[in-house]
């Protein structure tokens, strides 16, 4: 048995958690972010605002990661320490990824 509020399995056979009494499930849910994959990748944070718009458009559902980072100089340089830094990072869901990748190739050149 899983309880979610605890994010513990639990052996047991009553039908709420000995911790918290939240009631158990039968199995942990699987993890919707393993569900994702990674579209497009990219340093310049002017595109996130267009790329999100496509997708919206297309009725896409996607995840940003690092649209809030930049480097330790204030700004994106590939030349300086931590280059990965500020690097905006667009995943949608596997059944997506052929149409998202198709509609941000353009945006690649």
């Amino acid at each position: 048995m899983y309880c979610p509020e605890c994010d513990k399995i639990i052996t047991t056979t009553k039908k709420q958690c000995p911790y918290c009494n939240t009631i158990l499930l039968s199995n942990k849910p699987k993890d919707n972010a393993s569900d994702f994959v990674k579209v497009f990748e990219s340093s310049d944070l002017g595109l996130t605002a267009i790329i999100k718009s496509i997708l919206i458009d297309a009725e896409i559902e996607y995840l940003v990661q690092g649209e809030h980072m930049q480097s330790i100089l204030g700004g994106q340089f590939s030349f300086a320490f931590g280059a990965d830094i500020g690097k905006v990072e667009f995943f949608v869901q596997k059944d997506d990824e052929e149409v998202a990748i198709e509609l941000l190739k353009e945006l690649n050149n």
